[in-house]
């Protein structure tokens, strides 16, 4: 009884400990836009429409994101004039493209140097997934978001509904990146 009531402690103990500001990482980081953390997965679906899930990850320097196929075929490909479309990454990074993700299969990057980096899917069914919003971004620590080349959205470099998303994007890295300075 007292090992359990021992162990029972240290597990209460760890949680105070890793609370987080908001501003590093640490066992409470979810990978939701705000609170970044180390590993964050996104689901690349096909059924009903083609998407990424979630849209937005918030990751540490140095972390990780994991792409998984939950359809039959699906990519995740930086907006980059090497591999897709205009560049909507930093300047020095470099672009990635997952190749074919089928049902179960993942594909992991990691980002080593902070800032926004956004991404789509450009498989063609009967019009790109992409057209149909399947676009996504991840923050990397705390950018300077003025300063990025993904902040900087011109609607019509991208189709309607992945412009949308876009918008929608910046919207919400503004208002979460505004609170972190209050």
């Amino acid at each position: 009884m007292l090992a359990l009531s021992a162990g029972v402690t240290v597990v209460a103990l760890t949680g105070c400990l890793t609370e987080t500001d908001g501003q590093s990482g640490g066992d409470k980081s979810t990978g939701e836009l705000g609170s970044p953390a180390a590993h964050a997965t996104v689901e690349a679906m096909t059924e009903p429409n083609a998407d990424f899930t979630p849209n937005i990850v918030h990751i540490e320097p140095g972390g990780t994101v994991e792409w998984v196929g939950l359809g039959r075929q699906n990519r995740a490909v930086a907006y980059h004039p090497e591999t897709h479309g205009p560049q909507r990454i930093p300047d020095d990074a470099e672009p990635w493209n997952s190749g074919l993700l089928r049902e179960g299969d993942t594909f992991e990057r990691t980002f080593e140097s902070e800032g926004i980096y956004d991404f789509a899917d450009p498989t063609t069914f009967c019009s790109t997934h992409e057209a149909v919003g399947a676009v996504g971004r991840i923050v990397v620590g705390w950018p300077d978001i003025d300063s990025e080349p993904a902040m900087e959205h011109d609607p019509n470099e991208l189709p309607s509904r992945a412009a949308t998303v876009m918008t929608n994007c910046n919207e919400e890295c503004r208002a979460v990146f505004e609170d972190a300075e209050q």
